[in-house]
């Protein structure tokens, strides 16, 4: 008999948790399991038709259900409804409320899965700060209390959702799994893309993420700048969409760059287009273990990235760290030296080892399935 899971997660974006969770659910043995996405709120995200052509159904918590306590009943109704044996929720310290809801149910598996590290929240009014430090502290003793099976993309990210000692005892990390076939570094592929965007011999900066605060656009901008003083050929790729696309846009022209800045916004040919790339420069504010830099790094593309990226996410030889600190000059300096290097020659072996999506699900299935 199937075990029916049901996966709780935002509307499904193109970025982050969001193609993890599609990932997995793809991948899981479909005579073993049944899946249901509980999607909160009535927005149908790009990757929705994906998960249902994969054999999911898909729940949406109706907006006029407000209020930690509606969403509270609303979830746990749900959960005695679908009698599921499985709970997976992706949605970071709200998981809490999740998992408390799925223990409430019945539900006998009951699995919290963490994604980043600390969200910058020192820029919030002092009111917010207070707020969302006693909302944090209530869903993580929740989380400890009613998770099965603490899950996390690494080990920071897992000390920070479910706290040092906790994650010590019981965490699981589990890695951010790709599809690695899509990955393997191809010249013919790299070469048909330079010639359609018309790259030449130009050095191809590149950046893939969700366009908002937390990616640090505007430093990636500045260190352009200073990369194009070297070389005036350059263009900077910036592949994603959201909310910081304007002001991105605005900055460029206030450099004076914008016309080699190229934002493409949501593209599903995002293995392609990393393979056109000379070096991936991502200077995050925080992460957890971004799946973006796993791809670059599977196409073996060089990747320059902010000391606030965990280390555990580094698997190639080509990959390097620089503080924040560190002025744009410096970064736009070592992107060069790596955009350099021999990038055919690179092995691969340890990022297919670790981030292969069937060994991942295989990973993920024992704790489905485990007691």
């Amino acid at each position: 008999m199937k075990k029916r899971v049901l996966i709780v997660t935002a509307p499904l974006n193109v970025g982050g948790f969001d193609v993890i969770a599609t990932n997995l659910q793809a991948y899981l043995d479909k005579s073993k399991f049944e899946c249901t996405f509980y999607i909160k709120g009535e927005k149908e995200g790009p990757l929705e038709p994906k998960v249902i052509e994969n054999g999911a159904k898909v729940i949406h918590k109706p907006d006029s259900v407000k209020g930690y306590i509606n969403e509270y009943k609303h979830l746990k109704q749900t959960m005695i409804e679908g009698k599921f044996d499985i709970v997976h929720s992706h949605l970071m310290f709200y998981s809490g409320l999740v998992m408390r809801a799925a223990y409430k149910a019945g539900v006998k598996k009951r699995v919290p899965h963490s994604h980043m590290t600390n969200p910058c929240i020192q820029n919030r009014p002092l009111i917010k700060r207070i707020e969302a430090k006693l909302y944090s502290m209530v869903m993580k003793r929740w989380l400890n209390k009613y998770g099965t099976d603490l899950i996390a993309c690494g080990p920071e990210a897992g000390t920070y959702q479910y706290g040092k000692r906790s994650f010590s005892k019981r965490g699981i990390i589990l890695n951010n799994a790709i599809e690695l076939d899509k990955f393997r570094f191809d010249p013919k592929v790299r070469n048909k893309v330079r010639d359609g965007m018309n790259f030449d011999s130009k050095l191809v900066v590149g950046h893939v993420g969700r366009l908002n605060y937390v990616k640090n656009h505007t430093f990636l901008l500045d260190v352009f700048f200073e990369i194009q003083k070297n070389n005036p050929e350059s263009v900077l790729l910036i592949v994603g969409d959201g909310e910081q696309r304007t002001n991105i846009e605005n900055k460029a022209k206030d450099l004076g760059i914008s016309d080699k800045v190229i934002v493409t916004g949501i593209r599903s040919d995002v293995s392609e287009l990393l393979m056109a790339m000379d070096v991936f420069v991502f200077p995050s504010l925080y992460e957890g273990l971004p799946v973006t830099l796993v791809e670059a790094q599977a196409t073996k593309l060089p990747c320059l990235i902010s000391d606030s990226v965990t280390k555990y996410a580094k698997q190639n030889d080509n990959t390097c760290y620089l503080p924040l600190k560190a002025s744009p000059k410096v970064w736009a300096q070592k992107a060069i030296e790596l955009a350099n290097c021999d990038r055919e020659s690179v092995n691969v072996d340890k990022l297919n080892d670790n981030y292969d999506i069937r060994n991942i699900v295989k990973q993920l299935e024992q704790i489905y399935l485990g007691d």
